[in-house]
């Protein structure tokens, strides 16, 4: 039954957070996926600016990036390559080499053989915006430990998005790119929450602290948050809060703040018809001039010429 407006308006909304809002200023968004099961050992190469997830459920996968020694998942690993760099793929199963005569497993005593079983799905993103926003991420993520610490819905969203690859139901791809994105923020979740996560916003999830900060920046970017402002918010003093600031997200909060105002405006200039002069002021800029500096000292290029040359590439 449905309730009335005053019990409807009482409902709690869900508060931001950095993950959300990082992943949506590069406008991240499911593709498509398949399963790769070769019959035989595979080797091909994906080119740069195609962001994609590996899930090995059988055999083995290398990666390879450039001259840096080959990242090496086996059964239960994943590998998430979200800033879209190039690399080599080898897809093997070391039964290959093994005599028929000794592939017998020890449980059943039936003969097994050799597979490969990897999900892969891939995603689209702002490469402008990707290239700045994402760069504090390793250029491949590797999440491992997951046969006794499984990740939640990880086996059922890839499920659902090969159920949904295999129909001609109405809706089919939008499912798919909906579900990926969900299979994204549950791998980035884990992944922010281990050992392995570097410095930077994904890294706040490990401090629900530090998060409230970060929220209250991402809230309202034009504003300009002093560090005892952001202490309060945070609930710590202010020399243990920028200490802790600059530990778990790798800048002092007002890099972070001028950064990320400067990522916010970036995504205006791509995806609205606002004025320069607008999108400076929206982002916190006194002057069209200061904003302007600020932003060629980052991205390059003046705003204009920036938002220019990137419509162009867009409408070729």
């Amino acid at each position: 039954m449905m309730g009335t407006p005053e019990v409807l308006a009482e409902t709690p909304m869900f508060a931001s957070d950095a993950l959300s809002e990082v992943l949506d200023i590069v406008h991240v968004r499911g593709e498509t996926a398949r399963v790769i099961t070769p019959d035989a050992p595979l080797e091909y190469s994906v080119q740069a600016g195609q962001p994609c997830v590996y899930i090995v459920e059988q055999g083995l996968l290398e990666i390879k990036v450039g001259e840096a020694p080959p990242v090496v998942l086996r059964e239960k690993q994943i590998a998430l390559i979200l800033q879209g760099t190039a690399h080599a793929t080898t897809f093997s199963d070391p039964k290959w080499n093994t005599p028929q005569a000794r592939l017998i497993d020890p449980e059943t005593r039936e003969r097994t053989r050799p597979a490969i079983n990897c999900f892969w799905g891939s995603f689209t993103v702002d490469s402008d915006l990707a290239t700045k926003v994402l760069q504090s991420l390793p250029e491949v993520i590797v999440l491992d430990g997951l046969t006794d610490n499984p990740i939640e819905w990880v086996d059922e969203v890839c499920e659902l998005v090969l159920r949904e690859l295999g129909t001609t139901r109405p809706g089919a791809s939008l499912m798919v790119s909906r579900l990926l994105d969900l299979l994204l923020v549950i791998i980035l979740r884990r992944w922010a929450q281990s050992e392995d996560s570097l410095p930077g916003w994904i890294a706040a999830a490990k401090d629900e602290r530090i998060a409230r900060a970060v929220s209250a920046i991402h809230a309202d970017p034009a504003r300009s948050l002093s560090n005892s402002e952001l202490a309060e918010i945070a609930g710590m003093s202010v020399s243990n809060f920028a200490e802790r600031f600059k530990q778990v997200m790798g800048q002092q909060p007002g890099a972070y703040l001028r950064a990320w105002r400067l990522d916010q405006a970036a995504e205006a200039l791509l995806h609205s018809s606002a004025s320069i002069e607008g999108i400076a002021d929206r982002v916190g800029y006194t002057s069209k001039e200061a904003f302007s500096r600020a932003f060629q000292n980052k991205f390059g290029e003046a705003p204009s010429s920036w938002r220019a040359s990137r419509n162009r590439t867009s409408s070729m």
